[in-house]
């Protein structure tokens, strides 16, 4: 009888993919000690092309200007925010499907060299870059079924704003405070990634697992509160701006 060890060394790539959804500690044993280039690229081309696809089914709706939301969201807007919603949306038509591929490797590198970092300097791991870079690349399938769930919500809405997490209550008026926006970058889906991520640290870099989890964990909500903090300074700076 084959056991749980020899079962997991003997899952193929197909097999680790689909595994890391439910168990992905079953997907990083079967890696450990004889990782390949291909257990990080593989995962992360899987998400470009369902992002690809997803793109391709929403672009109309999403760059679209007569639709009720975004014509609701118009009115609020002045002269200059509008004509710079325009503009982002022209681009997103014209350039919108490079944005997947790059976003996800550009993501794939920056996510693993702090990992690489926190693995280094704060759990002493003798983590490689290319151990971190599996783990993010199997942590970023999740993001494949947030591509297929973002679509169906923005055809369903006929709307592109949606939100993946607390965001969805957040009303107008809240969206210029910092609790605000840090409630609309929460993202279900991240943390599901964190979860993963979590599992995958603790097993290639030999570390605690529930030590893992907790620094990444704290690094998210440190990378919440800054990207909420500098959209409000943003936004406070171009106000200033117009006036």
């Amino acid at each position: 009888m084959q056991g749980p060890g020899f079962a997991a060394e003997e899952a193929g790539w197909l097999q680790r993919m689909v595994n890391v959804f439910n168990a992905p500690q079953s997907s990083f044993a079967a890696v450990l000690g004889r990782e390949s280039a291909l257990d990080w690229l593989l995962p992360v081309a899987v998400t470009c092309l369902v992002g690809l696809g997803c793109h391709i089914l929403t672009i109309d709706t999403v760059s679209s200007l007569d639709a009720p939301a975004v014509q609701e969201k118009l009115i609020n807007m002045s002269e200059e925010e509008r004509a710079q919603y325009e503009q982002s949306v022209q681009m997103l038509r014209a350039q919108g499907w490079t944005m997947v591929p790059v976003g996800h490797f550009s993501s794939l590198v920056f996510v693993g060299a702090i990992m690489l970092i926190v693995a280094r300097l704060v759990f002493h791991s003798e983590m490689t870059f290319r151990q971190a870079l599996i783990v993010k690349g199997y942590a970023t399938l999740v993001i494949s079924v947030e591509w297929v769930v973002r679509a169906l919500m923005v055809l369903a809405t006929d709307s592109p704003f949606v939100f993946m997490g607390p965001g969805m209550f957040v009303g107008d008026e809240a969206t210029a405070t910092f609790l605000g926006r840090v409630l609309m970058n929460i993202n279900f889906f991240d943390l599901w990634q964190l979860w993963i991520m979590g599992i995958g640290l603790s097993m290639l870099g030999s570390i605690d697992r529930q030590r893992a989890q907790w620094t990444l964990a704290a690094l998210w909500v440190m990378w919440l509160f800054g990207g909420a903090g500098l959209e409000i300074l943003g936004a406070q700076a171009g106000l200033s701006a117009v006036e």
